[in-house]
């Protein structure tokens, strides 16, 4: 059974027959076995109780397939293991047999790794059926030489190789595409926890101003060392934002989940809490996805400084007579220094856990929506030709660079 998983595991391998080139064939092998064990052709095919036609067509290079229980057999009886006796044996395959097992390698590789659907489905791909087509597509898009440099596992240890559904393969995706678009940008500043804990406190304010705030704070982080950037989130990926280590200084990705202006400064302040309070955890695992339940970070501890810092529960608790009057929620916002949505968003969402779901669309109205907000960062990277051509725009329209 251990010779059968090996024999299946180098079959999964990447086809480099020159690496494994030996300087004998199989044939040649074949044949010295039979002299060092003084036995006949006809003897050795009845002890591995093999046909000649399957012998011949294996060791003169004729059989366009090869009956894995018979390779075993081979292998064994020339003492070679499962993954030499491949290396051996596709030397020797005619190079049109080694593209045809390697295309097909690749296009298991994409399911592998991609959800097709999903991916159609926000028009990143073209095409559900051509393989060619799509393996273009994510090769050009991420500037990869292969289809299998995404399976390099280098800046994201904890992603599972096995058994992963759509949702794990959709925020995969999500994540090294971000990771990629973080790494274009390539923030020159250095980074330094004492000038964010100066910043911090002096973010507040912005969040009146729904077409330039978030844009304005985006460039004062990135001035200290931190980028901010937006994606889009994606079918079944339940992700308000994440904090994400590329060339080790933290990095903020938000997204339009829920699609509610108050969320992207919620989920701003939440990730600051993580890179101010959790950065030596999050650089050990390389990023964090928030509303992503792990083992390694408190996300409730998260969202209380987020809560504590845009309206803690003494503001509102105060302003809580009054939630329905929006002329004094309006004029307690501005003592505070927040945008009214604010309030709401934030009650609604205690009124939520408390099953009161209704809150939401009862104060919907006096909640904008995230588009405009994030006018200046929404290069959606999905729709370009390519990972560059996002961090060249953001560059230039964010950082001025």
């Amino acid at each position: 059974m251990a010779n059968l998983e090996e024999l299946l595991k180098t079959l999964t391998q990447p086809l480099n027959p020159s690496s494994g080139s030996k300087d004998i064939s199989l044939k040649e092998l074949f044949e010295q076995r039979l002299s060092d064990l003084n036995i006949s052709q006809h003897q050795a095919l009845r002890l591995l109780n093999l046909e000649r036609k399957s012998l011949t067509g294996i060791l003169d290079r004729e059989s366009k397939r090869i009956d894995i229980v018979n390779a075993l057999k081979l292998s064994n009886f020339l003492n070679l293991a499962p993954k030499d006796f491949i290396d051996i044996y596709l030397t020797e395959m005619p190079v049109e047999a080694i593209g045809e097992i390697e295309k097909a390698r690749k296009r298991t590789f994409i399911v592998n790794n991609f959800d097709i659907n999903k991916l159609y489905s926000i028009k990143f791909i073209e095409s559900k059926n051509d393989f060619d087509i799509i393996e273009n597509k994510i090769n050009t898009f991420f500037g990869f030489e292969s289809i299998f440099n995404y399976e390099d596992e280098k800046h994201f240890p904890l992603f599972s190789r096995t058994k992963r559904s759509s949702n794990d393969k959709m925020r995969e995706f999500w994540i090294k595409s971000g990771h990629q678009l973080l790494e274009k940008i390539n923030n020159p500043n250095d980074y330094n926890r004492n000038n964010l804990v100066d910043l911090a406190p002096k973010i507040k304010p912005y969040t009146n101003d729904i077409s330039k705030g978030l844009y304005t704070v985006a460039k004062a982080l990135y001035n200290i060392g931190i980028t901010v950037i937006y994606q889009p989130h994606l079918p079944t990926v339940q992700v308000r934002g994440a904090t994400i280590i590329v060339n080790n200084k933290p990095c903020i990705i938000l997204t339009d989940l829920w699609n509610k202006y108050p969320t992207l400064w919620f989920t701003l302040i939440h990730e600051i809490y993580h890179i101010l309070y959790d950065l030596d955890e999050i650089k050990s695992i390389t990023y964090h996805l928030s509303d992503d339940y792990d083992l390694f970070l408190s996300e409730e501890q998260a969202d209380q400084f987020a809560k504590d810092y845009l309206l803690s529960e003494e503001k509102h608790n105060y302003i809580l007579p009054f939630i329905d009057n929006h002329l004094l929620v309006k004029q307690y916002a501005k003592t505070l220094n927040i945008h009214p949505s604010i309030i709401y968003a934030i009650h609604s969402y205690e009124q939520q856990k408390k099953g009161n779901r209704k809150s939401w669309q009862k104060y919907n109205k006096h909640i904008p929506e995230s588009k405009e907000a994030i006018i200046k960062f929404n290069t959606n990277p999905w729709k370009k030709e390519n990972i560059e051509e996002s961090a060249k725009s953001i560059k230039e329209t964010l950082y001025n660079i």
